[in-house]
């Protein structure tokens, strides 16, 4: 049986500051968060919880395919899984990436796992972040930057 609690605001805070106070009261030792146009495998959580049981500073993001959100089925997956990396030019662009490490460099946003107890010691989401776009790079920052890594 699933226990699921849900939390109503008094007024809309947008998708950073309801993702903050669902991390922030979240009470397991996993934070999981994926998006709408995201389905996890069935068993997704073992490698998951595995990555994070090797370093409790780890953030684990899926990979991201192409999904049939009519059907919610994944097609044209890619042989080597999809994508997952993503990296910051010094001109301020965002750009995929792939290479043979399991180590990202800059996380999407919007799907990710970590422990709580690296949410709380990170502070979340920016609490002035209002808006979609750009909290990936935030976080992957902070992370990095803090001793932890991001892998897939």
């Amino acid at each position: 049986l699933y226990k699921v609690r849900f939390i109503v605001h008094p007024k809309p805070l947008g998708l950073i500051g309801a993702k903050r106070t669902g991390g922030d009261a979240a009470v397991g030792d996993v934070i999981v968060f994926f998006d709408c146009h995201v389905k996890p495998d069935a068993n997704y959580w073992i490698p998951f919880v595995k990555h994070l049981e090797a370093n409790p500073r780890r953030v684990v993001v899926p990979v991201i395919t192409e999904l049939d959100v009519d059907k919610w089925q994944e097609v044209n997956r890619p042989r080597g899984g999809g994508m997952s990396k993503c990296y910051l030019t010094f001109d301020a662009q965002f750009k995929w990436t792939d290479d043979n490490t399991d180590f990202v460099p800059l996380m999407s946003g919007g799907l990710l796992a970590m422990r709580k107890t690296w949410w709380d010691e990170l502070s979340g989401l920016d609490p002035e972040m209002r808006g979609w776009g750009g909290e990936n790079i935030d976080q992957s920052l902070r992370i990095w930057r803090c001793g932890g890594e991001i892998v897939s």
